[in-house]
């Protein structure tokens, strides 16, 4: 079986060696562990989003720009394409492993996403993949505004039962170009979840793609927060190719999409159910945490599916 963390470790080499041209820093602390800062104290790049996406994917996707108009507004698009997507998003991407052990000075606890997590296999999101990594080296992301530091890099280290100086952390603030792109690069994760969520067999699912607009990048971190999930939610699309029986994806797709019709908080103010939540946003409760419009495309039969639209509305009012 291939090795999501030494794809990844080779896209996190070329980071490295290429880290003036993508505006990025690289730290290696006193044990040895590699943190590379992509928007904390650096601008970060467009190359650097791209490498540092495809490396949470575990290789197993590629990240592409494009543009889309909002109603006379031209936005960047940030769209992704992914192989084997139940192990790209779910045992590498997701922002799913919390170490409360290093919970910084305010009190938040760490969100590790990456392919590191498909080595401990600890949170519940990749427990459901039947996929488990081993590797001397690890690779975990981090979306923060403080850089990582030894107890963090230890606490990866011990978990993944690799030596700290095989542990590569890639830093995204989300109030950064690099981190914000990060956030909406997501699509295809959420909806993912959505379908294990309703009984879909995840595994059914080969290949997928996904696109949401970025929206302009803030370094009020909430602000940053607010405006990526909300661009990620409402203007995402995420889309499917798979081997399943017609019916069975008829009678779950009307209840996939994030809509008024599967969460009685669609619309409300991302900030008000932030709020609510403590803002941690996977307390945020009674809503579905999941793009505007899915796309089935199912090969057994040569059907296609698609349900949702994206809502420019939503987009417009967190500006």
């Amino acid at each position: 079986m291939f090795s999501v963390n030494q794809k990844a470790r080779k896209i996190v080499h070329y980071m490295i060696e290429n880290k003036e041209l993508m505006n990025i820093e690289v730290h290696e602390l006193s044990n040895g562990a590699t943190v590379i800062d992509t928007g904390l104290n650096c601008p970060g790049s467009w190359a650097a989003a791209r490498f540092l996406v495809e490396a949470t994917l575990g290789g197993l996707g590629q990240v592409q720009y494009s543009t889309m108009e909002l109603e006379g507004l031209e936005l960047p698009q940030v769209e992704i394409y992914v192989d084997q997507p139940a192990i790209a998003c779910l045992s590498c991407q997701l922002s799913g492993w919390p170490l409360p052990e290093a919970k910084n000075q305010a009190g938040i606890v760490p969100l590790i996403s990456g392919p590191a997590r498909a080595v401990v296999c600890k949170d519940r999101f990749a427990q459901v993949v039947d996929y488990q990594d081993h590797s001397p080296e690890v690779v975990a992301a981090i979306q923060d505004n403080v850089l990582p530091d030894e107890k963090l890099t230890q606490l990866i280290a011990t978990e993944c039962k690799v030596d700290p100086r095989g542990v590569f952390i890639l830093l995204a603030p989300t109030g950064s170009l690099v981190g914000s792109i990060n956030v909406v690069a997501r699509t295809l994760e959420t909806a993912i979840w959505r379908l294990h969520t309703l009984g879909l067999d995840i595994k059914k699912t080969y290949s997928a793609w996904g696109k949401a607009p970025l929206p302009p990048v803030t370094k009020d971190e909430y602000q940053a927060m607010i405006r990526t999930n909300v661009y990620t939610y409402y203007g995402g699309t995420a889309a499917f190719f798979i081997e399943e029986d017609d019916e069975k994806i008829e009678r779950i797709i009307k209840e996939v999409p994030l809509s008024p019709r599967t969460t009685r908080n669609y619309g409300r103010s991302f900030s008000e159910l932030l709020d609510e939540a403590g803002g941690n946003i996977f307390n945020v409760t009674d809503f579905v945490h999941n793009v505007t419009k899915i796309i089935m495309h199912n090969s057994k039969t040569g059907s296609t599916f698609q349900e949702g639209e994206i809502d420019l509305q939503m987009l417009k009012s967190c500006l």
